[in-house]
């Protein structure tokens, strides 16, 4: 058994294109006693089952990786937030700018 195919204990679908019939999951599962996070790829095979590929990323579950990436994941919402706010209120002069 890989990595990637150990039995999962959590599993939530962050992203779906329906066109590829393709998955991003975030997942968690044990491996030789380590418990992992994944963020990995999953395609629809012939019996429409939902199989994860070998592409995406895996790391331990620890408490160091999972506060890096809720930083990460709150400054990109974050930045995200602001842009969209300066869009909407300042839209006409940033046209302006670039005309």
């Amino acid at each position: 058994m890989e990595l990637h195919t150990a039995p999962e204990e959590y599993s939530r679908v962050v992203h779906y294109d329906e066109v590829k019939q393709v998955q991003v999951r975030l997942t968690v599962n044990t491996f030789r006693g380590i418990e992992y996070m994944h963020l990995r790829k999953y395609y629809m095979d012939f019996d429409e089952e939902w199989k994860p590929t070998p592409e995406g990323i895996a790391m331990p579950l620890d408490f160091d990786n999972s506060r890096e990436l809720f930083s990460g994941l709150v400054e990109i919402l974050s930045l995200a937030e602001a842009k969209n706010v300066i869009e909407e209120h300042f839209s006409d002069l940033i046209e302006n700018i670039y005309k």
